[in-house]
């Protein structure tokens, strides 16, 4: 299956894996998104072809922080059968996620993004259905073949402690947050008219 489905708003790592795909020969689909930054959920399942082999969707948007329907993305994909990845770079410690609920096949992290090590990150993968993903690096055969390379034990721990944090701050922090949100909307509201 030669086509991926994106939208034009995902962070530049996947636009340009996207573009590199597209040099090989693979064809993409970025789907537009609505002034509010969300996806339209009919141009998606509008999108979709019978060789479609990958949607990829962000789940926080890193520039608007516009929360991606990703049940409903999900549910999309899973009704056809196609492989949806996310990027939940920004999502990590910050929101919940459940990839059963959220039908994720696979889903790239960051460990920076919550304060862990720079240089190291994650990538979940689906057991079942199993995803197959071809490997960037061939080698020693770490990392169960995906991805060849001695493992960085120490940034490993690192994010490790990091998401162990991150859990536990995150109903703190997101009170917090709503809270700011909630003072920024009002002081606007109260000093410009027709907001």
């Amino acid at each position: 299956k030669r086509h991926v489905i994106t939208t034009q708003t995902e962070h530049k790592c996947v636009l340009d894996s996207c573009r590199h795909l597209q040099q090989e020969g693979f064809e993409v689909t970025y789907l537009p998104v609505h002034s509010d930054g969300f996806i339209d959920l009919d141009q998606l399942r509008s999108a979709i072809r019978p060789d479609t082999g990958l949607v990829s969707v962000m789940m926080v948007n890193n520039e608007i922080g516009v929360i991606q329907p990703m049940e409903e993305i999900g549910k999309i994909c899973k009704e056809f059968n196609i492989p949806f990845h996310t990027d939940a770079a920004q999502a990590l410690g910050k929101i919940p996620i459940d990839v059963d609920k959220m039908n994720i096949s696979l889903m790239s992290l960051s460990g920076h993004k919550i304060y862990g090590p720079k240089g190291v990150g994650a990538l979940y993968m689906r057991r079942r259905p199993r995803v197959r993903v071809e490997p960037q690096m061939n080698g020693g055969g770490q990392e169960r073949g995906i991805r060849s390379g001695t493992v960085p034990t120490p940034l490993v721990v690192g994010m490790g402690a990091a998401c162990e944090i991150a859990m536990k701050e995150m109903e703190y922090d997101e009170k917090r947050i709503t809270k700011l949100q909630e003072r920024l909307l009002s002081g606007i509201k109260s000093r410009v008219d027709g907001v």
